[in-house]
C-alpha cells in the first residue's frame, strides 16, 4: 500500500471512532453498499468480457463432462 493509502485509512479510522453509534451503524451500511457496487462492477467487467466468458463456459463444460482434476492431485505439481 502506499504511503497516501495508509494515510487516508488512518484518517478514516480515526474520524470514526469519532462518531456516535449510530453514525457508525450508516458508515458501516455505506461500506458494505461500496462493497457490493464494486463488487456488481467486477461481475459486469467479466460479463462483458466475450472471451472470459467462453472461457468460463467451456470450464463448465469440461467439469459437468467429468475432465477435471481433483485439488489434491494438483496442488501436489505446484
Amino acid at each position: 500500500m502506499s504511503k497516501e493509502t495508509l494515510l487516508v485509512e488512518a484518517k478514516i479510522f480515526s474520524d470514526f471512532k469519532k462518531l456516535s453509534r449510530n453514525c457508525k451503524k450508516e458508515a458501516a451500511d455505506f461500506i458494505a453498499f461500496l462493497k457490493v457496487k464494486e463488487e456488481l462492477e467486477a461481475t459486469k467487467e467479466i460479463i462483458n468480457d466475450k472471451d472470459f466468458m467462453e472461457s468460463i463456459m467451456r470450464g463448465d463444460e469440461d467439469f459437468e463432462a467429468g475432465r477435471f482434476k481433483k485439488w489434491s492431485e494438483v496442488k501436489e505439481d505446484v
